[in-house]
């Protein structure tokens, strides 16, 4: 009993003894952190707080409104406990609307510092707001309320201030929270902001914002419909198929040297909606693919001729076409012009008769380049030659191989046992009694018969053929084997 009464009283000494540690250390340290004070050294005052209030939420509070009186709240803003010890929300709130009055850069880096359950968020959005009525357009206070409103999980409201500053972070948002719904009447905002991204994250999430919803929201603003139908068009031929008809207008508008490739490509566009577009604007390379596409190839070729002046492109056009009408009216068309004449003769060697041209040209016209031409055309001429003797050689040389095959082929026995069935009468193809006399006919397509189940020889004597080979049109097959016995 007397020593459970000296470790009681050896626990009490030790207890008051640390306790007056602790109160001559508080005391030491606030006499230091005045002192620190009264020299206007605030920064370090601040920080010695950190060590010497510990976790007395008293003594914070109210070294923060003695901070507060001396106008030093910037000063111990950096310091304040903000984790598992934290100060009634009032104090973060005084600080905040501190820095809301003189600094704005410095109240946005809190905003991002200190978590949102430090301090009434809605009272902070509110203050924002206030301040945003006499200064409606500063980027640093819009971006910071986006922030607030983020951490309210307000992120429709949040957006729509991102759009409004082409914040990088926006498409970032949309993806992180999901907040397609949230966009659908924002689609212009984010066209304007970046069309390519904003496109291509419509397309990735068409199954959240319909095709239809987009193309309604940009039908006052064409140039962005097209950029969206545009790629759409190039992710898949079909997909908007119902659109192909408006597209032609929007490409002859905004993105000419994609029409033609739209026109090639699309296997919706109404060709007659598209010709009457293209001749209005007297687009002639597109009206030339769309009459020949529409069959009117003459027309088209007429075209080429007249209004391009361009003897490869019509010769390119013949080719493509391969007509020999087109051909005659090319040369038609050319025969009183000299430079038409040239080209015609460098290319038409393969395709016409050159001769034809020739005997056309009239006598003592001055042709640019005549020598050269002829020269070719005696070269295509050879080349010709060349190719269907060479062609020839191989043909034969084929024919020969293929004959000796097929003969070594029908020179083959084929062999005939017990299991083997007669195609007439389906009846083992051998008698069961082979000391009897049989005959059995077997063809190069393996098929056999007894000789009595087949007909008689058709109207070549000795020459039979297979009846099945013959029914199905494979072709006839004489008799290679015949056995008898």
């Amino acid at each position: 009993m007397q020593s459970t009464n000296s470790e009681y009283g050896s626990l009490y000494l030790a207890t008051c003894h640390v306790t007056l540690l602790n109160y001559y250390f508080n005391k030491i340290g606030m006499a230091y952190i005045n002192h620190l004070v009264e020299r206007g050294d605030y920064d370090a005052a601040a920080r010695k707080c950190q060590k010497v209030l510990g976790k007395n939420m008293d003594l914070w509070e109210n070294e923060v409104y003695r901070f507060k009186t001396i106008g030093q709240l910037k000063a111990i803003s950096q310091y304040l406990p903000r984790g598992d010890l934290r100060l009634r929300p009032a104090i973060y709130e005084m600080i905040l609307h501190e820095f809301l009055k003189t600094d704005y850069e410095g109240f946005a880096t809190l905003i991002r510092e200190w978590p949102g359950e430090l301090y009434n968020n809605m009272a902070i959005v509110q203050a924002v707001n206030e301040h945003l009525k006499k200064d409606p357009t500063n980027s640093m206070l819009l971006t910071t309320l986006a922030e607030l409103y983020t951490y309210d999980q307000r992120y429709d409201r949040a957006l729509e201030i991102y759009l409004k500053l082409r914040h990088k972070d926006v498409y970032q948002l949309i993806h992180k929270h999901n907040l397609f719904s949230a966009i659908k009447d924002k689609i212009v905002l984010l066209m304007d902001f970046d069309k390519e991204k904003a496109v291509d994250m419509l397309l990735d999430n068409d199954d959240k914002i319909s095709m239809d919803k987009v193309v309604e929201e940009l039908k006052d603003r064409p140039e962005l419909l097209h950029v969206y139908l545009h790629k759409l068009f190039k992710r898949d031929h079909h997909k908007g198929q119902k659109y192909h008809e408006r597209q032609i207008s929007l490409y002859a508008e905004y993105d000419r040297p994609n029409l033609l490739p739209f026109l090639r490509e699309s296997m919706h566009c109404p060709l007659e909606k598209a010709l009457e577009i293209c001749q209005q604007r007297h687009f002639v390379e597109e009206t030339v693919f769309l009459l020949s596409r529409m069959g009117n190839c003459r027309r088209a070729l007429q075209m080429i001729m007249e209004e391009l002046a361009d003897v490869d492109k019509a010769i390119e056009f013949a080719k493509e076409q391969d007509d020999r009408e087109l051909w005659d009216d090319l040369i038609s068309y050319s025969i009183d012009k000299p430079p038409f004449i040239t080209g015609l003769l460098n290319n038409i060697g393969t395709h016409v008769d050159p001769i034809l041209l020739i005997h056309r040209i009239k006598e003592g016209m001055e042709i640019p380049n005549l020598r050269d031409s002829l020269v070719k055309i005696l070269q295509d001429y050879n080349l010709q030659i060349l190719l269907r003797e060479g062609c020839k050689k191989i043909l034969v040389a084929d024919s020969l191989s293929l004959l000796q095959r097929m003969h070594r082929t029908q020179k083959r026995g084929v062999r005939v046992d017990e299991e083997n069935i007669c195609e007439s009468c389906h009846t083992p193809i051998l008698p069961s009694d082979t000391a009897q006399a049989f005959g059995v006919v077997v063809f190069h397509c393996r098929h056999m018969f007894h000789k009595e189940c087949l007909p008689s020889p058709g109207n070549v004597p000795g020459i039979q053929y297979c009846n099945i080979c013959s029914a199905k049109r494979r072709g006839p097959g004489s008799g290679i084997l015949e056995m008898k016995k």
